[in-house]
């Protein structure tokens, strides 16, 4: 492959990493070959209900909802 063209492709990567950060996703790693990306879209109070209301399942719903609610996005370069 030609410089020009894995630099081509590196720019339309990080812009697309530019706009899953402006839509409140982290940049957790960067290397010559991906941009990996998190986002949290969980809340403290749901886990406090979800606590309260499902104790018996000794933290079972809220692992749950906690793995649900991350979400990871690789964005090869």
């Amino acid at each position: 492959m030609s410089e020009d063209n894995l630099e081509e492709k590196r720019e339309k990567a990080l812009a697309e990493v530019k706009m899953y950060q402006s839509n409140d996703w982290d940049l957790i790693e960067e290397t010559p070959e991906y941009f990996m990306l998190k986002r949290n879209k969980q809340s403290f109070f749901i886990h406090l209900i979800l606590a309260i209301f499902f104790w018996w399942t000794f933290g079972l719903v809220n692992l749950a909802y906690w793995y649900m609610k991350n979400e990871k996005k690789k964005i090869i370069k």
